[in-house]
């Protein structure tokens, strides 16, 4: 990883797609999927996509490489987890194309859009500059897809979940699709997507999907997910200053934790408001109004999920609450506003090195003070959730 990038033997290709981009999107991977399918026609709303992937999770992950926890709320897996299963329920099949070769990651690349299909592909977030994220922040499998490249000008251009195309030099997407920077690397790591003619009966689908998130939810194959893990990692929060090196990672890996509950591409509240919104499109199509109740409670358990998120910078602590408001800030004007706000958007982000020095001075001795109601409130979370997908499994079944 100490050595420098260089990036793939390009010719002199020039490929666009007559592509219809637009923003709105909640997560990367979800959105990403909804208009690749709709470049070929087949439409379907980005919460019905997350639940009928059984995308709802809990996941508590650290390792000793890793400079602080993980903690994410999208039950993935593997690359591609959720959007092959989605694909696959949907009557679709793909294949994962990867390597260690940049210039064969180019040719992947190149194959797949002269089929005249948007590229999924996986990036580290910290090579892409409209991401705005640190240069550290490396997280491997943001998706987005590519619709064109001019190889004459060094360019790509990219459909993110923001409004507008994002252009940047095509050496910087291959540095971005080479990471191998863990715990998510993303490896050259892309599909190749063969879709079906029509979308099949969502009636049929939704029953299991539904019951198969319920499962994995209150029966994960390890303990640090599902449910479990929401009480894991509460239980494993105030070791943090054990384990983690200084204060200042200290301040990011709560900053982090902020950052993929609330504004990181969950839809807001760790994917559960997009999972309240699969629920009630779901009660619509099946006429269930279990399920419209259900939704009502899953948004109540996503506004407890913001609570939490915004407890981790709370108030009381000058530098962190700043850095809760530029983050919120940022994704609020990037969702709203595209790439058009990018500048704006770029001027607050130059406020978080120093908010970050300032907390680490200031704010960070107060951690336990700061994680006492966030322990509390996971514990209370993990019980609401428990008891909700209880009911929903029984009702389901």
């Amino acid at each position: 990883m100490g050595k420098k990038f260089k990036p793939a033997g390009i010719d002199d290709d020039v490929i666009n797609l007559d592509f219809e981009h637009y923003g709105g999107g909640k997560n990367c991977q979800t959105s990403a999927l909804q208009r690749q399918m709709n470049h070929y026609g087949l439409k379907i709303s980005e919460p019905m996509l997350f639940g009928i992937g059984s995308g709802l999770g809990f996941i508590y992950w650290y390792m000793k490489r890793m400079h602080a926890p993980f903690a994410g709320g999208m039950n993935s897996g593997k690359f591609p987890g959720l959007i092959g299963r989605i694909i696959n329920r949907l009557g679709g099949s793909w294949k994962v194309l990867k390597t260690s070769s940049t210039k064969r990651a180019h040719k992947h690349l190149k194959s797949v859009l002269q089929k005249n299909q948007p590229a999924f592909v996986c990036a580290d977030m910290a090579y892409l500059p409209h991401l705005l994220t640190g240069e550290d922040d490396h997280f491997g499998q943001h998706t987005f897809l590519v619709i064109g490249i001019d190889e004459q000008i060094d360019e790509a251009y990219l459909s993110d979940r923001f409004e507008g195309v994002v252009t940047m030099p095509l050496s910087q997407l291959q540095k971005a699709r080479a990471s191998k920077y863990q715990p998510f690397p993303a490896n050259n790591q892309m599909l190749n997507v063969e879709f079906p003619v029509a979308l099949p009966d969502l009636k049929q689908l939704i029953p299991t999907a539904i019951k198969d998130n319920c499962d994995y939810m209150l029966n994960p194959p390890i303990r640090n997910m599902g449910c479990s893990g929401i009480r894991k990692w509460a239980k494993e929060l105030p070791k943090y200053p054990k384990f983690i090196a200084d204060k200042r990672t200290l301040v990011r890996a709560l900053m982090e934790h902020y950052i993929y509950i609330e504004t990181g591409g969950s839809g807001g509240a760790l994917f559960r408001r997009l999972y309240s919104d699969f629920l009630l499109e779901s009660a619509k199509i099946l006429g269930d109004s279990r399920l419209s109740e259900t939704a009502r409670e899953y948004e109540k358990i996503a506004d407890k999920w913001t609570q939490i998120a915004n407890n981790l910078l709370p108030e009381h602590c000058e530098a962190l609450n700043g850095l809760r408001h530029i983050q919120f800030r940022i994704n609020e004007m990037l969702e709203n506003k595209g790439l058009k706000s990018l500048s704006a958007a770029e001027e607050l982000a130059q406020n978080v090195p120093t908010l970050i020095d300032q907390a680490e001075h200031e704010d960070i001795s107060q951690f336990d003070k700061i994680i006492e109601p966030v322990i509390e409130q996971l514990l209370m979370v993990a019980d609401e959730e428990e008891r909700v997908l209880k009911e929903l499994l029984q009702y389901n079944s």
